[in-house]
């Protein structure tokens, strides 16, 4: 089957045609999914809904044209970063998408091209993907973490995403790890996401940078906070920069408060984490798996395992392509 997975983001649509072999599960699976092109559009947050949608036409329509040579896309499968009604395709107020309450996305793409569309937070799709192609396949139990411009999470639990009971379940990045904590954009205090978020990053690494002189970077700390991206930092980390691993270390603990309570409250203890500052490695997840077990119950503290995301930038396009075949 060829299907087109899109992931919308908060500053990129990424966008692919895929070919997926018929009865493909998250069981099964080989990692068979194949790629037939590829395209990414700025999502064009700040103009409302109707700009975002103009540019996911744009590249169903650029996709649908490319297929014509490797066979034509039956379905269309959509993330999107926030609550989404999954039953009915409606998108709910993302915290990351300014203007958008109550869009009926896959109706309006329905329409728009006359297929079946499939929607579904884009923390779910990259989930999806992971169990079926990535760091989650073999567990039938885990949490998928993406910390990108917000913290996402997907919640596969006995081989089947969980949704919860209304279909909003997984906001792990919005549970709070400190109720006098700095707002977060959801409009509640001390969030996960106001910590870890994208967003937030360079704005903690600031404040704490400014009091290493010895970093690196403290001459951005003070004259050029906005440029402390999860990449600078990463690399500065790389290159010893023990202000930066510092920093990291201190942003995985705070993740592994969190990390701990999940732990205690579903028994899950596998933790597949991709994204943003995922990328700087050791020291985060060093901090991750070391607060996590130093909060969790004992009877979990041998268990937990945090793990790499395998499928990179590619996970939310994959996932929602799979979600499209399912």
């Amino acid at each position: 089957m060829i299907v087109i997975g899109i992931d919308i983001g908060g500053t990129e649509i990424k966008a692919g045609l895929v070919s997926l072999g018929a009865g493909e599960t998250p069981q099964n699976a080989d990692s068979g999914e194949r790629v037939l092109h590829r395209l990414a559009v700025p999502t064009n947050a700040t103009g409302g809904p109707s700009a975002v949608i103009e540019a996911v036409h744009r590249v169903v329509g650029e996709l649908l044209r490319l297929s014509s040579d490797c066979g034509n896309a039956a379905r269309i499968g959509i993330g999107v970063p926030g609550s989404v009604d999954h039953e009915s395709g409606v998108v709910l107020c993302p915290p990351n998408l300014p203007g958008w309450e109550r869009v009926p996305l896959a109706r309006i793409v329905e329409a728009k091209w006359g297929m079946p569309v499939s929607i579904d937070n884009d923390a779910n799709c990259a989930a999806l993907a992971e169990a079926r192609f990535g760091a989650g396949r073999g567990h039938r139990s885990f949490i998928a973490l993406t910390l990108g411009t917000g913290v996402g999470s997907g919640i596969v639990l006995d081989g089947a995403l969980y949704r919860g009971e209304r279909g909003f379940g997984g906001e792990f990045g919005h549970m709070t790890i400190d109720y006098n904590g700095p707002q977060c954009n959801c409009g509640n205090t001390g969030c996960v996401e106001a910590y870890i978020g994208g967003a937030y990053i360079p704005g903690r690494a600031r404040s704490y940078l400014a009091h290493h002189p010895e970093s690196t970077l403290y001459g951005r700390a003070l004259e050029e906070p906005g440029s402390l991206t999860p990449k600078i930092l990463a690399d500065a980390a790389a290159s010893g920069d023990e202000g930066a691993r510092a920093f990291l270390r201190e942003t995985g603990e705070l993740l592994g408060i969190a990390v701990a309570s999940a732990v205690n409250l579903l028994d899950i203890h596998v933790f597949v984490i991709g994204g943003g500052i995922a990328g700087a490695g050791e020291p985060l997840f060093a901090g991750i798996a070391s607060s996590a077990r130093s909060h969790v119950l004992s009877v979990h503290r041998e268990s937990i395992r945090i793990l790499p995301a395998r499928l990179g930038n590619e996970a939310g396009m994959l996932g929602a392509a799979a979600l499209a075949a399912s």
